[in-house]
């Protein structure tokens, strides 16, 4: 069974972490908050069994759902066009 390796996740982490500095009006407690909820969802990606890009965005969306909503317009996108270049690179292996 295929899954994501601790870099893979580490990097998709750490896009959602950076994003929380283009998230205008937070307290420095709220965004520590944030943070924590982000790094939480290490271990469910790692477990993941033959992810997609797909499949992590919407586990991602809905698990970190109150975050996603204070993200800005395009971050998405962006999001979705690195889960694309892992999951690519991961099932071409």
């Amino acid at each position: 069974m295929s899954r994501l390796n601790p870099g893979d996740a580490k990097e998709i982490l750490q896009m959602l972490e950076d994003g929380i500095n283009l998230m205008p009006r937070l307290g420095k407690t709220e965004k520590m908050k944030m943070r924590s909820k982000i790094r939480k969802q290490f271990i469910w990606l790692l477990d993941l069994k033959n992810p997609t890009a797909d499949m992590v965005f919407h586990q991602l969306e809905t698990k970190l759902s109150d975050v996603f909503s204070l993200y800005p317009y395009g971050f998405s996108n962006k999001l979705k066009k690195l889960l694309e270049e892992k999951s690519a690179r991961f099932h071409s292996m």
